[in-house]
């Protein structure tokens, strides 16, 4: 018996032990809580044609495809659009810019639950970023006028809006150190970048030089890297300092390599495609190889690849396909061998990453 009893008392105190008797919780781990299913892996957004789009592809890290996610997420929600431009976000939110509706749909980014819907001050909008608590976003305006794009400013505690005249070509847009940079170049047309403070709303214009169009542009580690197009001569490359906005040197973008697009720096590699190729070259070099890093069998009328980035050491590659019916998104290894094909929807144009 006394055996039993003592048993029965180590018993109780190693249960005890077990439930902390004590009210100490500090040595408590509690499971991390999913922020939502889209949480780990990458939208593709799909641009759609004039009458239907199916706007966002989510591509999960575990490699399931979930096509349709506002459909299936937001039954019965009013259509975000078509001709969908861009895909940008804040901590917590993801907004979808659609071109032809001149408006932003608003969703949880991790759960892609509908917010709401900002339709004031837009005409033909383009491409957004995000810096302290404000939305700003390019407007082309009227096409055939390149003075008159402007930006839009959303206050995101309240979604207001208020407008910001650029006076040319607004296009890409970026945010680093407290300020906004804005590229000034479609297809040829405009040769500056536009700094901009958004504390005084004050611009300045950095030059980039005749005939020097921007057409994309990324920032890394303090540097501005901006790939130029032009239909007349060969493409050029600006790295600038954003301590001081000065042109730290250019590379030239040898001649036989036209028409180049969607320039992207990851692991001091430059990145940018021209048709169906990629080409790269690294953020010391000052030669560009002729010979491209891949080319894929583009199923595009356009014979060109319509999206394109670099992420998790791996390539993206998107297909705008008919422009009418699905199309493919592609994943490659930083060599150039193909890992994955992803169906999408019409027209994918992006990879937007959570």
């Amino acid at each position: 018996m006394k055996h039993v009893i003592k048993f029965l008392t180590f018993s109780l105190l190693f249960a005890c032990v077990l439930t902390s008797c004590s009210s100490d919780d500090d040595n408590f781990i509690e499971t991390p809580t999913s922020l939502g299913d889209f949480e780990n892996g990458y939208f593709i957004l799909n641009e759609g044609s004039s009458d239907f789009t199916s706007p966002v592809t989510f591509v999960g890290d575990d490699g399931i495809v979930f096509e349709d996610v506002f459909e299936t997420i937001n039954p019965g929600a009013e259509p975000v659009g078509t001709y969908l431009q861009d895909m940008f976000f804040d901590d917590s939110r993801a907004f979808i810019i659609s071109g032809s509706a001149n408006k932003i749909t608003v969703f949880d980014r991790y759960t892609f639950e509908f917010i709401t819907t900002i339709d004031t001050d837009f005409m033909a909008p383009r491409f957004g970023t995000v810096i302290d608590g404000k939305a700003y976003v390019t407007n082309t305006a009227e096409w055939d006028n390149n003075t008159d794009d402007f930006i839009t400013i959303i206050d995101l505690n309240n979604y207001s809006t208020s407008t910001l005249n650029v006076n040319k070509n607004a296009e890409k847009i970026t945010t680093e150190n407290g300020k906004v940079f804005i590229s000034n170049g479609y297809y040829g047309i405009g040769n500056t970048i536009t700094i901009l403070n958004p504390a005084t709303q004050g611009m300045e214009s950095l030059d980039l030089g005749a005939d020097n169009s921007p057409n994309s542009m990324e920032i890394k580690n303090g540097v501005l890297y901006v790939l130029t197009y032009n239909h007349v001569s060969n493409g050029k490359v600006f790295k600038i300092n954003l301590s001081n906005n000065e042109i730290i040197n250019t590379v030239d973008i040898p001649s036989s390599i036209t028409d180049t697009k969607n320039l992207k720096v990851e692991d001091n590699i430059v990145y940018f495609t021209s048709g169906a190729s990629v080409y790269s070259f690294g953020t010391s070099d000052s030669i560009v190889s002729e010979t491209p890093l891949l080319t894929y069998n583009s199923t595009s009328a356009y014979g060109i690849m319509y999206g394109f980035d670099v992420e998790n050491n791996k390539l993206y590659i998107a297909d705008g396909g008919d422009f009418n019916s699905a199309s493919n998104a592609y994943e490659y290894s930083l060599s150039g061998t193909l890992l994955k094909t992803i169906t999408t929807g019409i027209g994918p144009n992006g990879f937007f990453f959570n």
